[in-house]
């Protein structure tokens, strides 16, 4: 496969406004160029709020990498637990297979979908259970294959329930809020020190960066970056291993690489509607055209 078969998107985050940031300070610098604001002991209190600050943002990153490195594990995880009961359903019955097979793919779908609220996939996990209580156990093998198909779901179980707190759970508003605070006040206070070239740098350039800190915060915080291309990653290695078109949410084709020619299902929502429909698509350079005609006639269908 050549490389111009291959479509990579580009990642939209928040930190990319950051450059909007740097002009906005830029122009408030350049056109406030006269007010000058004498402010006794300005820079010692910009001393004292960058220290607070700093101090704030060092807890939210720690807290915010130790819920990455917890979601990180869990998801590898949840992944090797649906490979295993994939695997091990083989053996129990064809029928059998095929169920647990579609529930697997459902489920794929609806947690990669809501990526935020893990708990979708709660009802497909009990329909899980509830379908191997529906199996007959013929051998001594098959036995062996269901205790250990049902200490797997015993297991995903317990990953599945920390996912869920992980994903739904954020940065305490607490600390964000204190953090944002003092970097505003921190901004301000930088805009009154400015009097010469020097500071005035230092006010563009310092309070772009807070902005950055702002934005790359909200990022995490929200999964844009970070673990929720792990479980891209994963889910695209559970709908090829179960023999099914990779999905992809409309919302998160700029994420993903996409090879020229080859068939995957997208959700495209509906506004109106407020639904998804998914979609087999061959991708093509011309895939947002086509996803933009399907949007069009799905709002004429209502």
């Amino acid at each position: 496969m050549q490389e111009g078969d291959i479509k990579k998107g580009w990642n939209i985050y928040l930190y990319y406004w950051t450059i909007f940031a740097f002009i906005f300070f830029f122009l408030i610098n350049y056109y406030s160029k006269n007010i000058k604001i004498n402010f006794e002991n300005i820079g010692l209190m910009i001393s004292v709020l960058s220290f607070l600050f700093g101090f704030l943002v060092n807890i939210n990153f720690s807290m915010i990498m130790s819920r990455m490195n917890y979601l990180k594990n869990d998801l590898a995880s949840e992944t090797g637990r649906l490979v295993s009961l994939y695997s091990l359903s083989k053996h129990l019955g064809e029928k059998f297979h095929e169920n647990i097979k579609e529930l697997i793919d459902e489920y794929t779908i609806h947690t990669l979908r809501n990526y935020n609220n893990y708990e979708v996939g709660r009802g497909i996990f009990y329909r899980i259970h509830k379908e191997f209580e529906s199996i007959e156990v013929k051998n001594d093998f098959q036995k062996m294959m269901a205790g250990s198909f049902l200490s797997n779901l015993n297991d995903w179980e317990q990953v599945r329930e920390r996912l869920e707190y992980l994903t739904g759970k954020g940065t305490e508003w607490s600390l964000k809020f204190s953090a944002y605070l003092l970097g505003i006040i921190l901004i301000i206070l930088l805009f009154l020190n400015r009097g010469d070239m020097f500071t005035d740098s230092l006010f563009i350039i310092l309070s772009t960066v807070i902005v950055f800190i702002f934005l790359i915060i909200e990022d995490y915080d929200d999964l844009r970056i970070g673990d929720y291309q792990i479980n891209i990653s994963n889910s695209e290695q559970l709908f090829d291993l179960i023999g099914k078109e990779r999905y992809y949410p409309q919302s998160i084709l700029n994420k993903v690489q996409l090879e020229k020619g080859k068939v995957y299902r997208i959700g495209v929502y509906n506004t109106e509607g407020k639904e998804e429909r998914i979609f087999k698509i061959a991708y093509t350079p011309h895939l947002h055209l086509k996803i933009a005609r399907i949007e069009r006639n799905l709002q004429r269908e209502k």
